[in-house]
């Protein structure tokens, strides 16, 4: 983790003050063992960040003076990862490296051929999931933690996509992304970030049923190549082509 980055709930804030409680405060007091008068930066849930001080390091938490607002970078696109559910601990290497890469949201989709079942841990698994992303975001310093939402069967999540381009990988059909990824992303029309969905499916692929579903549903078919890829290395590959040439 970075020592001078801290992730820091808006509610926490009431300027030009600010205290850091919980794990961040544990991670600057008990383990960089920060004292008053180090400069820190904050970063809130809607990625504003902020230069502070450190005033006083308590048992339970520290007070902080806010020195300024740094300007919120703009995002270019809102990059959505809706993954099939694969096993546990690659879903928690995907998580992190797709914050990494620039994911803002992330929907984990139950699909025909998922071998993986959290039903009876969603709560913990999803708030898990949401600390990976959170953690990953601070190590990169991005501006923006994304979201995990609670995972969806594939019925639900097909039908309730409004994103104005919708991708959904395939390994027999579609486009090259790299020739999608030529084109310029639409835009609102109310002249906001554009919005791009990609769905990946589990270790055995999508069903046909699962793909003409997606295509009914206005999803858009696409390859990354010829070559067999674990369904994490796909959607990785995936994300960082969507966020280098459209995010950039």
């Amino acid at each position: 983790m970075t020592s001078t980055h801290f992730l820091i709930k808006r509610k926490s804030i009431s300027f030009p003050s600010a205290v850091l409680e919980g794990e961040e405060h544990r991670h600057l007091s008990r383990v960089l063992r920060i004292k008053p008068g180090k400069r820190v930066w904050l970063i809130d849930e809607k990625g504003e960040r902020y230069l502070a001080e450190v005033r006083e390091v308590g048992e339970n938490q520290t007070k902080l003076d806010i020195l300024e607002t740094a300007d919120k970078p703009e995002a270019k696109i809102h990059l959505t990862l809706a993954q099939a559910l694969i096993k546990s601990k690659k879903m928690d290497f995907l998580v992190q490296k797709a914050t990494e890469l620039g994911m803002t949201g992330f929907i984990p989709v139950v699909a025909s051929r998922s071998v993986a079942r959290i039903q009876e841990r969603e709560a913990k698994k999803v708030e898990r999931w949401q600390k990976i992303a959170a953690g990953a975001a601070k190590q990169s310093r991005r501006a923006f933690v994304p979201s995990v939402h609670p995972p969806q069967t594939y019925r639900s999540f097909i039908r309730g996509r409004h994103e104005l381009r919708r991708l959904i990988l395939c390994e027999t059909s579609g486009r090259y992304l790299r020739e999608i990824l030529a084109e310029v992303p639409k835009s609102p029309k109310d002249g906001g970030i554009p919005s791009v969905i990609i769905a990946v499916g589990p270790e055995g692929g999508w069903t046909e049923e699962e793909v003409h579903s997606a295509l009914e549903n206005g999803f858009e078919p696409v390859s990354l190549g010829k070559e067999v890829l674990r369904s994490e290395t796909a959607a990785l590959a995936a994300l960082a082509m969507i966020s280098h040439f459209w995010s950039n």
